[in-house]
């Protein structure tokens, strides 16, 4: 069975709805219709409508929990009795041990940046010394760096 299933190609327009007390938002892709509930995700629904084979809507349940775990999620450096440990808010085993601090904070740093965390980074005493976002850090960084003359952007103008 070759299925083609085609999103957003007849509509530019997608409206929502938030019911704040089921915690669930509903999203239309172009003029809400009908369609087939298809569970993609734990908690998330597409609604699929058959004869035109288009994704017509996105069903997301528990978004502001959901939203409000990850904004909570952090890794943190800690010393350990091997060297130093890595480990993430509430995922068991999660702990990763290295010999030095520098070696721990960079792989939290490269785990953090690419998933939007923060990192905790205690002493060698158990007293936090800093917490940072390494993705925001980043962008911020390129945002204040001045561009050099052979890295400027031209702006097209429309034609």
């Amino acid at each position: 069975m070759d299925t083609t299933v085609k999103i957003l190609e007849d509509s530019t327009t997608i409206t929502g709805f938030y019911d704040r007390e089921a915690d669930v938002l509903y999203l239309s892709l172009g003029e809400p219709r009908e369609g087939v509930a298809v569970d993609i995700s734990d908690g998330v629904i597409a609604r699929y409508h058959e004869d035109s084979e288009t994704i017509v809507g996105i069903t997301l349940i528990g978004l502001r929990q959901r939203v409000l775990k990850e904004l909570n999620h952090k890794l943190y450096v800690v010393p350990h009795a091997n060297g130093w440990a890595v480990s993430e808010d509430n995922v068991e085993s999660s702990e990763k041990v290295f010999a030095t601090q520098e070696a721990a904070l960079k792989y939290a740093v490269g785990s953090a940046k690419a998933r939007w965390l923060e990192v905790v980074i205690y002493g060698e005493s158990g007293e936090v010394q800093e917490v940072i976002n390494p993705a925001i850090d980043a962008l911020l960084q390129r945002r204040n760096q001045p561009e050099s003359e052979s890295g400027k952007r031209e702006c097209l103008e429309s034609v």
